[in-house]
């Protein structure tokens, strides 16, 4: 088991959750971790509830470097109200409540609309402090941008839904709040919206967030009712202008909603946050409208759908999860190399079907051996092998 550094001195919250973790341990107690609770709304049966609420800090931020760090239990309206007020920004946009927590919004590992420029959960992650299953707390990465020992195993934990170790701390990577942030939203039908999407990309497009967005969500989000692509820029107000009209000509000649800062992202994080059952399939850019055919041909019809173009991520929502849907489509995206995770559902389907699902022998036999390491007791509930 990794040992934590020597004269570490952990602050209060931090080490009464490393006690609770080695009493559990002990006990052979099965602990699901808990943060807002708002995504992850039901612990797998016979699991209790470890909360991360009193690890509620920001014990260092540095607006000058642009570097924070947080503790885990740490709601994501807070920690961004804060950060606004000195000038930084965390381009991180996870779907759910606003008021989700850093280390469950990282345990998940998925990014929003904004990944399509500033990469998913683990792209702004320095370092972590985590609270292993024997309840020993290990630090991975550090807190400046040179240092990144261990950043690996960082990366492991990041999107490992509580499986190798509860997330206690993060140091976080920020950017500078831009002086302009617009959004505008076209509408089509299906055809059009990814032949625009593709021109935009293929014009040199690099804009902060490029969603095509389907009919049923659009209609969420008080659009029209139609396949949308709504793109944001973010920058000096002549930069948002001219990529804005680079992605315009991509969408030809039709009219756009335009939005300003957060505006329609906020609705979009809620409208997703919303669906009992969420998938999100890794396809790549190119192919992402043959990833959503899958989807819509193996969970049937779909609560909505929202595709980061430039990563090629989709994501689906349905009222009701099969275990059996699921595998069928995990088993079709195999053959494009596209992972598809559950990123939300009830606990029975998730321990039916698995967050990650089934692996490649070799490579279950690795995630096996790693949670072994990370959690020798086998304490810590968390699905991810069907």
């Amino acid at each position: 088991m990794p040992q934590a550094p020597a004269g570490v001195t952990e602050r209060a919250g931090l080490a009464a959750l490393a006690a609770r973790v080695r009493e559990a341990a002990a006990g052979r107690t099965t602990l699901a971790v808990r943060g807002s609770g708002g995504w992850w709304h039901e612990p797998p049966p016979g699991a209790t509830l470890l909360p991360t609420a009193a690890l509620d800090e920001v014990s260092a931020f540095d607006p000058a470097d642009l570097v924070v760090t947080v503790g885990a239990g740490t709601p994501l309206d807070r920690l961004g109200e804060r950060l606004a007020a000195r000038g930084a920004w965390l381009p991180f946009d996870p779907p759910g409540p606003l008021s989700r927590t850093v280390g469950g919004a990282l345990a998940s590992g998925g990014g929003g609309p904004l990944a399509a420029h500033y990469g998913p959960a683990r792209d702004h992650v320095l370092g972590l402090a985590v609270v292993a299953g024997d309840g020993t707390v290990v630090r991975l990465g550090g807190r400046v941008v040179k240092n990144v020992a261990g950043f690996d195993l960082a990366k492991l934990v990041i999107g490992g839904h509580g499986a190798f170790g509860v997330i206690a701390e993060a140091h976080l990577r920020l950017r500078a709040r831009p002086s302009a942030d617009r959004t505008e939203v076209w509408s089509g039908d299906a055809a059009w919206a990814a032949r625009a999407a593709a021109a935009a990309l293929a014009a040199g497009a690099s804009p902060a967030a490029l969603e095509v967005v389907s009919p049923e969500l659009s209609a969420q989000l008080g659009w029209e009712r139609a396949w949308s692509l709504a793109a944001r820029a973010v920058g000096p107000a002549a930069g948002v202008a001219e990529e804005m009209e680079t992605i315009g000509r991509a969408a030809g000649a039709r009219a756009a909603r335009a939005f300003e800062g957060d505006a329609p992202w906020t609705p979009w994080r809620l409208a997703v946050g919303r669906w009992p059952v969420v998938v999100r399939i890794g396809a790549v850019p190119e192919s992402w409208p043959r990833a959503l055919a899958l989807a819509e041909r193996h969970l049937g019809p779909l609560l909505g759908a929202s595709v980061t173009v430039p990563r090629g991520t989709v994501r689906c929502g349905v009222d009701r999860g099969s275990a059996a849907a699921i595998a069928r489509l995990r088993a079709d995206a195999a053959g494009g190399g596209w992972p598809v995770t559950l990123e939300r559902a009830d606990a029975a389907t998730r321990a039916a079907a698995g967050v990650w699902g089934a692996l490649p022998p070799a490579v279950e036999h690795l995630t096996r051996a790693l949670r072994s390491t990370f959690d020798p007791p086998g304490i810590l509930a968390a699905p991810l092998l069907a």
